[in-house]
């Protein structure tokens, strides 16, 4: 294979590569934040919400802990998707 032969697949291996990224980034959600979180709540456990996806809402698991709603910390067994 010749020299300029190997320079046209690099920059073809190089523009797909390029072109997937903009496709990959085009499908990111993006997440808009609310002004302030707002907890959805049983007694002691909640649902802190920070922002939303499309329509979707995004936050964590909270606990009321001494008057305060915290973030619980996970010892063991499953954890949620995004704590590990």
């Amino acid at each position: 294979m010749s020299i300029r032969t190997r320079i046209g697949f690099a920059v073809v291996w190089v523009g797909s590569l390029v072109a997937a990224a903009a496709i990959a980034a085009a499908q990111a959600r993006m997440t808009t934040p609310l002004p302030e979180p707002i907890v959805l709540s049983g007694a002691d456990v909640g649902f802190r919400v920070e922002g939303r996806q499309g329509g979707t809402p995004v936050g964590q698991i909270v606990v009321r802990f001494e008057g305060k709603w915290v973030e619980p910390a996970y010892r063991g067994g499953l954890a949620p998707a995004g704590a590990r």
